[in-house]
């Protein structure tokens, strides 16, 4: 990406007891480990987004700003941010070939690491 900012970074909203409660499910075991983090908990009651700090207490993850729920992801407003903020990522991406297999592609470059 070239920074370590993600202008888009999604979470789901469940509304349970009536009220909404925010989570994110984008957080496996592979990545927390990757990147030291504790896994997320979710109890059902309150927010679980992000993970504030790392294990050795380092500033990790922080929302810069709110962008609304939206019924459907914002596709073009995205890809318009991914151009502007991540050019040469965006460039390589777009120069991709469609297709392939997501689990194949993530197993491989885990390979690289």
């Amino acid at each position: 990406m070239g920074c370590d900012t993600f202008y888009y970074h999604g979470y789901t909203e469940v509304w349970l007891d009536r009220r909404w409660i925010k989570a994110t499910p984008a957080f496996n075991k592979e990545l927390t480990e990757r990147f030291g983090l504790k896994p997320l908990d979710w109890d059902g009651t309150s927010d679980s987004i992000y993970h504030p700090f790392d294990l050795g207490g380092r500033r990790h993850m922080e929302y810069l700003a709110y962008r609304g729920v939206f019924a459907d992801i914002p596709f073009d407003e995205i890809r318009s941010a991914f151009r502007h903020y991540y050019p040469s990522m965006t460039r390589a991406q777009e120069e991709m070939p469609l297709g392939g297999d997501f689990g194949a592609e993530g197993a491989a470059e885990a390979i690289k690491k």
